[in-house]
């Protein structure tokens, strides 16, 4: 079961969720997402984030922990990560909708309304080296189910919930 919260205040929308399939996924809610899924996901699967076009994909070190996705509209494109942050690249996002879905696959997702249109999306992220030896302790030391939930909510409360952060330029 994921945790989930969500808010949109000021042009900003996050997610809290326990990664499906360890992907975080963005995409208009009108698209056909499928369209070159499986090569965007292991674009991501080696280099953190990919893009179709019509749906980001974003890969995370575990699936059993909660991570933060925050999605934050700004009138210029980002240039730079975020103090403490690393960049993963920046991508193209049709949105013809206006209707985003931030998401993981089988999991929670919000609804972002935005302007139609052409976004750039600035993937960044931190925390990603921890998380991932924190999960192959927990996966080694667990011995139930219940047991590695347990220890992977103690592992995201000790690092912090590592975030994912998604800056979206202004439509192009």
């Amino acid at each position: 079961m994921s945790d989930f919260t969500a808010s949109g205040e000021g042009g900003s929308w996050q997610l809290v969720t326990v990664p499906s399939y360890r992907l975080i996924t963005l995409r208009d809610q009108d698209n056909d997402a499928a369209t070159g899924a499986d090569e965007a996901i292991e674009r991501a699967r080696h280099s953190i984030a990919a893009s179709t076009g019509y749906e980001l994909y974003i890969e995370c070190v575990q699936d059993i922990a909660p991570v933060s996705v925050l999605v934050a509209l700004r009138a210029e494109a980002a240039t730079d990560a975020a103090e403490g942050y690393t960049s993963a690249g920046t991508y193209q996002l049709e949105c013809p909708s206006g209707q985003l879905a931030l998401g993981s696959p089988t999991g929670d997702a919000i609804a972002i309304e935005l302007e139609p249109g052409m976004y750039r999306a600035m993937v960044t992220h931190r925390g990603r080296t921890a998380m991932a030896e924190r999960h192959r302790e927990i996966l080694h030391l667990a011995d139930s189910a219940a047991e590695l939930r347990e220890r992977a909510n103690a592992a995201a409360e000790l690092e912090g919930v590592p975030h994912s952060h998604l800056a979206h330029g202004g439509a192009t």
